[in-house]
């Protein structure tokens, strides 16, 4: 545990120990800088920048970076772009350049952390203006004002929290490779059987099922219908759910325990997006931007028509046969779909596919919960370091 004595904590102003650093490079070829950053090379909620601009394809920015430099996205800070600069770099006028007027006072490994905190979060929004695209401003953001620490327990602070990031990065590393590992052999094994003229609707004993929707009500109606987050390129998503009023069309809709839904409309990197409901209940629907299938099961398992659909197979003849005048709602209907090749694979085939898959599921599952404790512990981490309770006491 990290035991820190809050009472030795100064109350000072964020511009008093940083300053927004506004240094001009009009030539960055000439100064050896051949990196440019833009607000969209900032992810939110990650320190480590991955991806830039080169300088070589042209540049209008010229606010310098150097490494050791905090970085903040003032323009949607919502957002909650904050980075670590390990590099040098150009970058854009819509990014902010920190970094501690005094080493002695403020740590530059600890100032990152400082804001990523939910009361300079807070502050950012709170003081930022404009409709379309509101910004924050370094006068309106010198004014936060926060509890430092002396610089030992920054230190250890920093220490602790820049131990904690780097093994979210591996493990977020490690949790995509092992993603791309289970896509991969799903990949491989399906290519194992004999290319197949079936059709996904051969497969089905009867057309799919529309849903319903309807206007969500504020209050408990004891009935409630999915939203499209329900659906995810992980599984089925509990709690994407919202109260509507009854109908016969909405009892219609109600959903069993096994039942394989699929989104008919969502955006192209989402629609035919497949999951089974896992629930045993009698007062959840599904909304018209699904489907409900009615497979043959001596044919096809539900299961494996699921790892199909969200296979690079599935997903690429979604992409493909997906049609609409907006990138950001696009549709599929039951004939598309029921065009889809399917791969041809006895039932006792398809059992020892899905054995294997679920072991590969598991390791994903693991690890994917081990980040999640990571990311809590850090949270927690920031709240202590933003004012909040000393939770790690």
């Amino acid at each position: 545990m990290l035991h820190l004595d809050r009472s030795t904590w100064r109350r000072v102003r964020f511009g008093d120990v940083v300053r927004n650093v506004n240094e001009s490079v009009k030539d960055p070829e000439a100064a050896g800088i051949d990196r440019v950053l833009g607000l969209d090379n900032l992810d939110g909620g990650e320190l480590e920048i991955t991806h830039w601009g080169e300088v070589a394809d042209g540049t209008t920015f010229t606010r310098r970076v150097r490494p050791g430099q905090t970085l903040f996205g003032k323009r949607r800070a919502y957002q909650r772009k904050t980075a670590y600069a390990t590099f040098d770099a150009i970058c854009s006028g819509d990014i902010l350049v920190f970094e501690p007027t005094n080493q002695e006072v403020l740590l530059p490994e600890l100032l990152p952390f400082l804001a990523m905190t939910d009361a300079f979060y807070d502050h950012a929004v709170g003081t930022s203006a404009g409709s379309l695209s509101p910004r924050t401003k370094w006068a309106d953001l010198a004014k936060y004002e926060f509890d430092l620490p002396p610089i030992d327990q920054q230190r250890r602070i920093a220490d602790l929290l820049w131990a904690l990031e780097n093994d979210r990065r591996a493990r977020a590393v490690l949790l995509r490779r092992l993603t791309l590992a289970r896509s991969a052999w799903v990949v491989r094994r399906l290519r194992d059987f004999p290319a197949s003229s079936t059709h996904f609707g051969e497969l089905w004993v009867r057309s799919p099922d529309s849903g319903c929707s309807a206007p969500p009500k504020s209050e408990d109606t004891g009935h409630r219908v999915l939203s499209l987050a329900s659906l995810t390129d992980e599984g089925f998503r509990h709690g994407q759910v919202k109260f509507v009023d009854v109908s016969s069309a909405m009892r219609a809709a109600v959903l069993n325990r096994g039942d394989l839904l699929v989104s008919r409309s969502n955006t192209v990197d989402a629609v035919g997006r497949a999951a089974i409901y896992p629930d045993a209940t009698d007062d959840v629907s599904f909304p018209d931007t699904m489907m409900r299938l009615h497979l043959d099961r001596g044919k096809v398992l539900p299961e494996f028509a699921v790892l199909v659909l969200m296979s690079p197979l599935g997903r690429r003849h979604m992409r493909r046969t997906a049609a609409g005048t907006s990138s950001s709602m696009l549709k599929i209907n039951r004939r598309s779909l029921a065009t889809m090749s399917f791969p041809s694979v006895e039932l006792e085939d398809q059992k020892v596919i899905l054995l294997r898959v679920r072991d590969l599921e598991r390791a994903v599952g693991a690890q994917r919960a081990a980040l999640g404790e990571q990311e809590s512990l850090t949270a927690s981490m920031l709240t202590v370091l933003g004012g909040g309770s000393n939770a790690l006491q």
